[in-house]
C-alpha cells in the first residue's frame, strides 16, 4: 500500500524547480518549510513572490495552468509512482 510519503530524492527534485520558479535557493525554501510548513514558506519569498503564489492557489485556472506544467506532472508522477 502507497503512504504517499516523498523521499529525500524527491523532495530535492522539487525544491529545486520551486526555487527556480520562485527565485529562491531550495535550502532556503526546504528550512522555511522545515519551520511553517506551506505557511512557513511565505518567509522565504519576496511579498510579490508571496502574492504570485497566493494568487495560484485562489484562482483555480492558473493553479490548473501549473499542474498542467510538463515539468510539473512528471515531478508528481514520479513522486506518487515511487511512495
Amino acid at each position: 500500500m502507497s503512504d504517499n510519503t516523498i523521499n529525500p530524492a524527491q523532495l530535492e527534485q522539487l525544491l529545486t524547480y520551486a526555487s527556480r520558479r520562485l527565485g529562491s535557493t531550495p535550502e532556503r525554501l526546504k528550512a522555511a518549510f522545515e519551520k511553517g510548513g506551506l505557511g512557513g514558506l511565505s518567509s522565504a519569498l519576496s511579498a510579490e513572490q508571496a502574492a504570485q503564489a497566493e494568487e495560484i492557489i485562489r484562482n483555480k485556472e492558473k493553479a490548473a495552468q501549473l499542474l498542467n506544467d510538463p515539468q510539473i506532472r512528471k515531478l508528481l508522477e514520479t513522486i506518487f509512482n515511487n511512495s
